[in-house]
């Protein structure tokens, strides 16, 4: 969703179809680029994060498989035309499921490559999971465009401040 007012639900509600939903999609893409690590991220990722009940997905490859692995998930996915896509970044989505689906294919080291450390800060720092839970109350049945720019402001600042959160060892 690129618009409207932002909708969030308690994510213990929806773990299990979360769960479900996304050990069948990393089935399909692992046959579909079996180089590629493919990582359940976003907030339903995150025990007692705030969520709007999807379900995201980061898909890691090498930056020599990008434009290949691209081509392969535009033939199966439609592309999420409200995010960015660079030369290392595509999204996609899927509304097919039982929860909706957003898919990141994002190349290994490139700049966009930080879902996976951010999942994981939020997991390991309680700190960072409050005031992330905290902007999306208050973000909560407003703009989801302003909302959007709010949030990579805070992951922005959380990532800068936390330098030594693991990369992506994938």
């Amino acid at each position: 969703m690129t618009s409207g007012a932002v909708e969030f639900v308690d994510e213990s509600n929806i773990r299990a179809a979360v769960r479900a939903v996304f050990e069948d999609l990393r089935l399909q893409l692992a046959a579909l680029l079996p180089d590629a690590a493919i990582e359940h991220i976003g907030a339903t990722a995150v025990p007692g994060a705030v969520t709007k009940g999807d379900l995201d997905v980061c898909v890691l490859v090498d930056q020599g498989g990008f434009a290949e692995a691209d081509r392969l998930l535009a033939e199966r996915f439609a592309r999420n035309v409200g995010s960015d896509h660079t030369e290392s970044l595509s999204s996609f989505s899927d509304g097919s499921k039982a929860v909706p689906v957003g898919i990141q294919l994002v190349a290994r080291g490139g700049p966009e490559d930080f879902f996976v450390r951010w999942r994981d800060l939020l997991r390991d720092s309680p700190r960072v999971l409050e005031a992330y839970n905290a902007l999306k109350r208050q973000w909560h049945g407003r703009s989801h465009e302003s909302y959007r720019i709010e949030k990579s402001k805070l992951i922005e600042r959380a990532l800068r401040a936390h330098p030594n959160t693991p990369e992506d060892s994938s």
